[in-house]
Protein backbone atom coordinates (compact mmCIF):
# COMPACT_ATOMS: atom_id res chain seq x y z
CA UNK A 1 0.00 0.00 0.00
CA UNK A 2 1.05 3.45 -0.47
CA UNK A 3 -0.02 7.21 -0.95
CA UNK A 4 -0.04 7.78 -4.59
CA UNK A 5 -2.63 10.77 -4.49
CA UNK A 6 -2.77 13.37 -2.02
CA UNK A 7 -4.93 16.36 -1.70
CA UNK A 8 -4.04 18.94 0.71
CA UNK A 9 -6.40 22.03 1.80
CA UNK A 10 -4.74 25.39 1.12
CA UNK A 11 -6.76 28.95 3.42
CA UNK A 12 -4.88 31.37 4.98
CA UNK A 13 -4.82 29.63 8.75
CA UNK A 14 -2.69 29.70 11.22
CA UNK A 15 -1.75 25.82 10.55
CA UNK A 16 -1.50 26.28 6.39
CA UNK A 17 1.95 26.71 6.32
CA UNK A 18 2.32 23.06 8.06
CA UNK A 19 0.23 21.54 6.85
CA UNK A 20 1.93 22.21 2.75
CA UNK A 21 5.12 21.29 4.69
CA UNK A 22 4.11 18.14 6.28
CA UNK A 23 1.89 17.15 2.90
CA UNK A 24 4.95 18.32 0.46
CA UNK A 25 7.32 15.69 2.70
CA UNK A 26 5.07 12.88 2.37
CA UNK A 27 4.50 13.35 -1.40
CA UNK A 28 8.07 13.10 -2.11
CA UNK A 29 8.54 10.21 0.28
CA UNK A 30 5.89 8.24 -1.56
CA UNK A 31 6.30 9.59 -5.03
CA UNK A 32 2.82 10.86 -5.20
CA UNK A 33 0.73 13.51 -6.91
CA UNK A 34 0.22 16.70 -4.54
CA UNK A 35 -3.20 18.22 -5.57
CA UNK A 36 -3.56 21.54 -3.61
CA UNK A 37 -7.45 22.65 -2.91
CA UNK A 38 -8.78 26.39 -2.35
CA UNK A 39 -12.21 26.79 -1.77
CA UNK A 40 -13.57 30.27 -2.81
CA UNK A 41 -16.89 29.38 -1.09
CA UNK A 42 -18.53 31.83 -3.99
CA UNK A 43 -21.84 29.30 -3.56
CA UNK A 44 -22.44 28.79 -0.17
CA UNK A 45 -21.87 32.56 -0.10
CA UNK A 46 -24.83 33.04 -2.55
CA UNK A 47 -26.88 30.53 -1.06
CA UNK A 48 -26.71 31.74 2.61
CA UNK A 49 -27.06 36.01 1.33
CA UNK A 50 -30.11 35.03 -1.26
CA UNK A 51 -32.71 36.90 0.48
CA UNK A 52 -30.91 39.71 0.46
CA UNK A 53 -29.78 39.58 -2.81
CA UNK A 54 -33.50 39.51 -3.80
CA UNK A 55 -33.32 43.00 -2.81
CA UNK A 56 -29.66 44.11 -3.67
CA UNK A 57 -28.97 42.18 -6.61
CA UNK A 58 -24.93 41.13 -6.88
CA UNK A 59 -23.47 42.12 -9.36
CA UNK A 60 -20.80 40.13 -11.31
CA UNK A 61 -17.92 41.39 -9.71
CA UNK A 62 -19.14 41.51 -6.00
CA UNK A 63 -18.09 38.19 -5.26
CA UNK A 64 -14.76 38.58 -6.94
CA UNK A 65 -12.96 39.29 -3.45
CA UNK A 66 -13.73 35.86 -2.46
CA UNK A 67 -12.16 34.28 -5.68
CA UNK A 68 -9.21 36.43 -5.54
CA UNK A 69 -8.53 35.19 -1.83
CA UNK A 70 -8.63 31.22 -3.08
CA UNK A 71 -6.28 32.55 -5.69
CA UNK A 72 -4.00 34.16 -2.97
CA UNK A 73 -3.98 31.06 -0.93
CA UNK A 74 -3.19 28.71 -3.92
CA UNK A 75 -0.16 31.28 -5.09
CA UNK A 76 0.80 30.66 -1.81
CA UNK A 77 0.79 27.11 -1.52
CA UNK A 78 2.18 26.71 -5.03
CA UNK A 79 5.04 29.07 -4.19
CA UNK A 80 6.15 27.54 -0.98
CA UNK A 81 6.43 24.43 -2.60
CA UNK A 82 8.19 25.96 -5.31
CA UNK A 83 11.97 24.76 -4.32
CA UNK A 84 11.06 21.06 -3.32
CA UNK A 85 11.24 19.78 -6.75
CA UNK A 86 7.76 17.37 -6.32
CA UNK A 87 7.50 15.84 -9.30
CA UNK A 88 3.16 16.25 -9.39
CA UNK A 89 2.15 19.29 -8.10
CA UNK A 90 -0.98 21.43 -8.91
CA UNK A 91 -3.58 23.51 -7.66
CA UNK A 92 -7.32 23.70 -8.23
CA UNK A 93 -10.07 26.48 -7.04
CA UNK A 94 -13.96 25.41 -6.62
CA UNK A 95 -16.52 27.56 -6.22
CA UNK A 96 -17.91 25.69 -3.11
CA UNK A 97 -16.72 25.82 0.53
CA UNK A 98 -13.81 23.12 2.01
CA UNK A 99 -16.56 21.93 4.30
CA UNK A 100 -18.88 20.60 1.04
CA UNK A 101 -16.04 20.24 -1.96
CA UNK A 102 -12.87 18.69 0.19
CA UNK A 103 -15.13 15.52 1.13
CA UNK A 104 -16.07 15.32 -2.28
CA UNK A 105 -12.72 15.90 -3.68
CA UNK A 106 -11.18 13.04 -1.21
CA UNK A 107 -12.78 10.43 -3.16
CA UNK A 108 -10.56 10.71 -5.49
CA UNK A 109 -7.58 10.45 -3.08
CA UNK A 110 -5.89 8.10 -0.49
CA UNK A 111 -4.82 11.13 1.71
CA UNK A 112 -5.99 14.53 2.63
CA UNK A 113 -4.28 17.05 4.70
CA UNK A 114 -5.53 19.69 6.45
CA UNK A 115 -4.91 22.31 9.17
CA UNK A 116 -5.58 21.71 12.82
CA UNK A 117 -7.65 24.96 12.90
CA UNK A 118 -9.00 26.02 9.63
CA UNK A 119 -10.90 29.50 8.64
CA UNK A 120 -14.34 29.06 9.27
CA UNK A 121 -17.03 30.11 6.55
CA UNK A 122 -19.84 29.99 7.89
CA UNK A 123 -22.03 32.10 10.10
CA UNK A 124 -21.71 29.44 13.47
CA UNK A 125 -18.09 28.06 13.24
CA UNK A 126 -15.48 27.95 15.45
CA UNK A 127 -11.52 27.43 14.09
CA UNK A 128 -11.88 24.07 14.73
CA UNK A 129 -15.98 23.51 12.95
CA UNK A 130 -13.98 23.20 9.21
CA UNK A 131 -11.97 20.31 9.90
CA UNK A 132 -14.32 18.53 12.33
CA UNK A 133 -16.54 18.86 9.59
CA UNK A 134 -13.91 16.89 6.97
CA UNK A 135 -12.67 14.41 9.71
CA UNK A 136 -16.63 13.15 9.96
CA UNK A 137 -16.63 13.39 6.51
CA UNK A 138 -13.71 12.41 4.43
CA UNK A 139 -14.02 8.95 2.56
CA UNK A 140 -10.31 8.72 3.09
CA UNK A 141 -8.12 9.28 5.92
CA UNK A 142 -6.91 12.71 7.06
CA UNK A 143 -3.91 14.11 8.27
CA UNK A 144 -4.58 17.04 10.29
CA UNK A 145 -1.56 19.43 11.05
CA UNK A 146 -1.31 21.79 14.04
CA UNK A 147 0.48 24.94 13.18
CA UNK A 148 4.36 24.99 14.27
CA UNK A 149 7.68 23.87 12.83
CA UNK A 150 7.06 19.89 12.47
CA UNK A 151 10.55 18.55 11.33
CA UNK A 152 12.24 18.10 8.14
CA UNK A 153 11.06 14.68 7.71
CA UNK A 154 8.05 12.63 7.61
CA UNK A 155 6.99 11.80 11.07
CA UNK A 156 9.66 9.47 13.22
CA UNK A 157 8.39 8.93 16.72
CA UNK A 158 4.31 7.83 16.05
CA UNK A 159 2.03 6.65 18.56
CA UNK A 160 -0.84 4.61 17.97
CA UNK A 161 -4.22 4.68 20.18
CA UNK A 162 -5.80 1.73 20.20
CA UNK A 163 -8.44 0.31 21.27
CA UNK A 164 -10.05 -2.22 19.13
CA UNK A 165 -12.45 -0.82 17.20
CA UNK A 166 -13.25 -1.08 13.26
CA UNK A 167 -12.26 3.30 13.39
CA UNK A 168 -8.64 2.54 15.05
CA UNK A 169 -8.42 -0.34 13.04
CA UNK A 170 -8.74 1.42 10.01
CA UNK A 171 -6.40 4.08 11.13
CA UNK A 172 -3.31 1.65 11.45
CA UNK A 173 -4.20 0.49 8.19
CA UNK A 174 -4.46 3.22 6.29
CA UNK A 175 -1.76 4.90 8.08
CA UNK A 176 1.14 1.81 7.08
CA UNK A 177 2.72 4.25 4.81
CA UNK A 178 3.69 6.58 7.12
CA UNK A 179 4.45 4.31 9.73
CA UNK A 180 7.11 2.35 7.48
CA UNK A 181 9.35 5.43 7.61
CA UNK A 182 8.92 5.96 11.21
CA UNK A 183 12.46 5.36 13.59
CA UNK A 184 9.93 4.45 16.75
CA UNK A 185 6.32 3.29 16.78
CA UNK A 186 4.54 2.55 20.07
CA UNK A 187 1.26 0.92 20.40
CA UNK A 188 -0.74 1.68 23.37
CA UNK A 189 -4.69 1.14 25.02
CA UNK A 190 -6.56 3.24 27.14
CA UNK A 191 -9.62 1.50 26.24
CA UNK A 192 -11.41 -0.79 29.48
CA UNK A 193 -11.11 -4.59 29.35
CA UNK A 194 -14.67 -4.99 28.17
CA UNK A 195 -13.58 -3.95 24.72
CA UNK A 196 -11.62 -6.94 24.21
CA UNK A 197 -12.34 -10.48 24.46
CA UNK A 198 -11.06 -12.42 28.10
CA UNK A 199 -7.61 -13.91 26.47
CA UNK A 200 -6.61 -11.18 24.59
CA UNK A 201 -3.52 -9.09 24.24
CA UNK A 202 -5.09 -6.55 22.18
CA UNK A 203 -1.73 -4.22 21.79
CA UNK A 204 0.87 -7.08 21.17
CA UNK A 205 -1.46 -8.74 18.65
CA UNK A 206 -1.44 -5.50 17.06
CA UNK A 207 2.38 -5.85 17.03
CA UNK A 208 2.39 -9.21 15.47
CA UNK A 209 0.49 -7.34 12.71
CA UNK A 210 2.28 -4.50 12.22
CA UNK A 211 5.17 -6.53 12.01
CA UNK A 212 4.08 -8.93 9.44
CA UNK A 213 4.17 -4.93 7.23
CA UNK A 214 8.00 -4.48 8.84
CA UNK A 215 6.83 -2.06 10.93
CA UNK A 216 8.40 -2.74 14.38
CA UNK A 217 6.19 -1.63 17.45
CA UNK A 218 6.64 -1.01 21.05
CA UNK A 219 4.22 -2.04 23.39
CA UNK A 220 2.96 0.02 26.57
CA UNK A 221 0.45 -1.34 29.31
CA UNK A 222 -1.76 1.21 30.52
CA UNK A 223 -4.60 0.84 33.31
CA UNK A 224 -8.12 2.21 31.51
CA UNK A 225 -8.57 5.90 31.52
CA UNK A 226 -11.64 8.01 31.70
CA UNK A 227 -9.59 10.76 29.64
CA UNK A 228 -8.63 8.98 26.86
CA UNK A 229 -7.75 12.07 24.85
CA UNK A 230 -6.14 13.96 27.09
CA UNK A 231 -3.86 10.29 28.31
CA UNK A 232 -2.87 10.09 24.94
CA UNK A 233 -1.66 13.82 24.48
CA UNK A 234 -0.14 13.39 27.91
CA UNK A 235 2.37 10.27 26.75
CA UNK A 236 2.58 11.51 23.38
CA UNK A 237 4.15 14.57 24.93
CA UNK A 238 6.34 12.23 27.74
CA UNK A 239 7.85 10.37 24.65
CA UNK A 240 8.29 13.04 22.31
CA UNK A 241 6.19 11.62 19.76
CA UNK A 242 5.54 13.49 16.50
CA UNK A 243 2.43 11.46 14.91
CA UNK A 244 -0.93 10.47 16.81
CA UNK A 245 -2.31 7.82 14.61
CA UNK A 246 -6.34 7.03 16.03
CA UNK A 247 -9.83 5.86 15.12
CA UNK A 248 -11.82 9.55 14.90
CA UNK A 249 -15.08 9.68 16.67
CA UNK A 250 -15.57 6.27 18.37
CA UNK A 251 -18.85 7.78 19.87
CA UNK A 252 -21.71 9.63 18.49
CA UNK A 253 -20.33 12.91 17.23
CA UNK A 254 -22.91 14.46 18.59
CA UNK A 255 -21.95 13.44 21.80
CA UNK A 256 -18.29 13.99 21.35
CA UNK A 257 -19.26 17.71 20.15
CA UNK A 258 -21.58 18.18 23.38
CA UNK A 259 -19.76 16.55 25.82
CA UNK A 260 -16.08 15.59 24.87
CA UNK A 261 -14.43 12.68 24.07
CA UNK A 262 -10.58 11.69 22.55
CA UNK A 263 -11.36 13.17 19.36
CA UNK A 264 -12.82 16.32 20.38
CA UNK A 265 -9.86 16.23 22.72
CA UNK A 266 -7.08 15.94 20.29
CA UNK A 267 -8.89 17.91 17.71
CA UNK A 268 -8.82 21.06 20.36
CA UNK A 269 -5.49 20.62 22.00
CA UNK A 270 -2.98 18.53 19.86
CA UNK A 271 0.26 20.29 18.96
CA UNK A 272 1.70 17.43 16.91
CA UNK A 273 -0.02 16.48 13.56
CA UNK A 274 -2.65 13.19 14.00
CA UNK A 275 -3.76 10.51 11.80
CA UNK A 276 -7.36 9.91 11.44
CA UNK A 277 -9.67 7.82 10.17
CA UNK A 278 -13.58 6.38 10.14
Amino acid sequence: MSYQSIIVHTCNSPSAAASYQLAARVALAEGAHLTGFAFSGVRDYIYQTGAAASIVPLGAGDLAFLTEAAEGDLRTFTESLASMNISHLQGRISETSAEHGLPLEARYADLLVIGQECTPTGLVANRHSVARTILVHAPCPVLAVPKGDHGKHTPQDVLIAWDGSMEASRAVRASLPLLKYAATVTVVSYAPPRFFIEEDQPCDALAIYLACHGVEANVIEAPHSTDIGGSLLALAQERACDLLVMGCFGHSRFREIVLGGATERVLAESTIPFFMSR
